[in-house]
């Protein structure tokens, strides 16, 4: 077994054609010792690379972005109207900020089919490639998640660690807000919200309610600390993209 690991080197007589070096004899086998090095070298390097390969494949399923969505960028995203072309470089530029480490939330608000959900994937994308934690939901999923909790036969989770668990990406994208079911819904929904904020996390929102009707509906308390450390609002207006054969 020793030897397996300590074995015997014998100096060849032979040199290496490329590197001119002296040739030596390993487990029987002759071997340019510059060769021998660079062959291993290139094997850990490769191996790293598979591994790298595996924890970004698994990092980007964990943000659970929608299929529909999951090679959106910045790059691709339609920009012929003024509105839009606001919109990306709104975003762009939040993406920048949480990348630099602040902790900072953004509201999107306009109709359907005007590019929100994309341009919210092109930011968790670009953070992702960073390095960094993002998850995508819509708010009906969350609350459903959460209320999951409650089953008396899931024994699994409890609602505060669910809630826990939404509390810990660096960007938490909350899409849909205000089509979930109201009541006790809206209420599970706030107390994620709550939760970011007290732990110093970025939040984004996107509604297709009008930017009053989201602040009517998250309250002047949450709306108040929505704000705390800085508030972009991103606002299409402009028409369905999918009527149009563009992106949603």
């Amino acid at each position: 077994m020793n030897a397996m690991f300590n074995p015997e080197i014998v100096k060849s007589k032979n040199i290496c054609p490329e590197h001119k070096t002296q040739m030596i004899v390993m487990f029987g086998r002759e071997t340019c010792p510059v060769c021998a090095v660079a062959y291993v070298n290139a094997s850990n390097q490769a191996h790293a690379k598979q591994v790298d390969q595996a924890v970004r494949e698994k990092h980007f399923a964990g943000a659970m972005l929608p299929k529909r969505h999951e090679n959106s960028g910045f790059r691709n995203y339609t920009t012929e109207l003024p509105g839009q072309k606001l919109a990306l470089k709104q975003t762009t530029d939040y993406a920048k900020e949480i990348i630099k480490g602040a902790v900072t939330n953004l509201v999107m608000v306009g109709s359907t089919g005007t590019g929100k959900t994309h341009l919210a994937c092109a930011t968790a994308r670009t953070l992702l490639a960073k390095g960094m934690y993002a998850r995508y939901i819509t708010s009906e999923d969350m609350a459903q998640k959460i209320m999951k909790a409650w089953d008396k036969d899931t024994k699994d989770q409890s609602e505060q660690s669910v809630i826990y668990d939404f509390t810990q990406y660096d960007l938490l994208i909350l899409d849909e807000y205000g089509l979930h079911d109201r009541d006790k819904r809206l209420e599970l929904v706030h107390k994620v919200l709550y939760s970011r904020y007290d732990d110093g996390k970025s939040t984004m929102l996107i509604s297709n309610m009008t930017l009053d009707q989201l602040r009517n509906d998250l309250g002047d308390r949450l709306w108040s600390r929505f704000q705390h450390g800085g508030l972009s609002v991103v606002e299409c207006s402009w028409m369905d993209g999918r009527e149009q054969g563009g992106a949603a």
